[in-house]
């Protein structure tokens, strides 16, 4: 069976939770229903596959009501399983291609999410508002250009500022893209903020919002001190701090990413080819890898297969890492290309659209 991609949901990692990890959905079926149900304090997800006898996946959530990486068996082609909720949760399910699926999980409703595994794009999900205006605004966006749909999300946003899903709009279609300005952000910040004042999760968005023009292009890079584990990487046999000093006068490339972030690997495949094609030049470059890894053993593995012989750095603490919240990084991988005069000449996560160009004119 074919999965498509789903388009429409902007595939991208935000930095709201420390349970983001690898995932892989064992679907083989057309069509699929998938059922919450519960009481005031508590969700409980109940599904069906169509021509599905076994498999699973990860379900985590950006707002951490859910407050651990966990795992939906299917048996049979049917899975139950039960979420306490104090709040509305904002639960990804993960597809085999790693776009996701998004239910706004809102305590003692009754949500039908139904769809064809072949068409992602046409889930529709009901039982409650927040789910509701998510299917029309899906339904509204598909196929439309990531500019265009930016603009049907911010009316969105302004319109229904009371809704957790107004909340993961603005996450995902501001915060997350590197071309939002402090300013259009602000705006619609504010305006979620005097609708919600007592909102505790989105007032913990307030330094996602400052950080916004942080990693400015033309800016110094930010100050910043790492201690490196050891055996990881080109770290060494002993633990040592690594701080932006380290680099004055040297171009670098800082990228960060994770193993369980689709593409996010190919990261180590470009930086390292970019570091051969300017030595080729007779130009030298530093790389540094932030991991947002959680499992220190998958990280050592893929360390050792791509034999990566510069500075690592990972505290395990996934999104929640203190520096990636800081720099405001939203989405994997991410790039900071910066020159001899520690100067930002590019950042982003599209390495064409956003590095490959500078790169060639350092």
């Amino acid at each position: 069976m074919k999965i498509e991609e789903d388009t429409t949901g902007h595939d991208m990692y935000c930095p709201l939770s420390s349970l983001l990890k690898a995932a892989y959905l064992l679907l083989s079926s057309s069509t699929f229903f998938l059922f919450l149900t519960g009481h005031p304090n508590e969700v409980r997800l109940e599904g069906e596959f169509e021509h599905l006898e076994q498999g699973e996946f990860l379900i985590y959530s950006t707002d951490e009501e859910l407050d651990r990486l966990d795992t939906l068996h299917i048996q049979d082609g049917c899975f139950s399983y039960t979420l306490p909720a104090l709040q509305t949760a904002t639960l990804h399910i993960l597809y085999p291609n790693q776009s996701e699926l998004v239910v706004f999980a809102n305590p003692g409703a009754d949500i039908l999410v139904k769809g064809d595994a072949q068409n992602l794009s046409e889930v529709e999900v009901s039982g409650s508002e927040d789910n509701e205006r998510y299917t029309e605004f899906r339904q509204e966006t598909n196929g439309k250009s990531a500019k265009e749909a930016k603009g049907i999300a911010r009316n969105y946003i302004l319109e229904h500022p009371t809704l957790a899903m107004s909340r993961y709009l603005f996450t995902t279609y501001f915060l997350c893209d590197t071309a939002t300005t402090a300013p259009e952000a602000t705006e619609l910040y504010d305006s979620l903020c005097r609708a919600c004042p007592d909102d505790l999760a989105l007032s913990k968005l307030s330094t996602h919002v400052r950080a916004i023009d942080v990693l400015k292009v033309g800016q110094q890079l930010p100050d910043f001190t790492l201690t490196l584990k050891a055996e990881h990487g080109g770290n060494g046999k002993e633990e040592r701090t690594i701080q932006r000093a380290d680099y004055k006068g040297k171009r670098l490339l800082m990228f960060f990413w994770a193993s369980w972030k689709g593409g996010s690997q190919s990261a180590l495949y470009r930086s390292r080819r970019m570091r051969r094609e300017l030595k080729s030049k007779g130009k030298d470059i530093e790389l540094f890898s932030y991991s947002l890894d959680i499992d220190e053993h998958r990280l050592t593995r893929i360390e050792e297969r791509d034999s990566i012989d510069y500075p690592s750095y990972c505290d395990f603490l996934g999104p929640a890492s203190p520096l990636a919240q800081k720099w405001g990084i939203r989405e994997l991988p991410f790039f900071i290309l910066v020159n001899t005069d520690g100067r930002i000449v590019a950042t982003g996560t599209d390495w064409m659209l956003h590095i490959d160009k500078a790169a060639k004119e350092l």
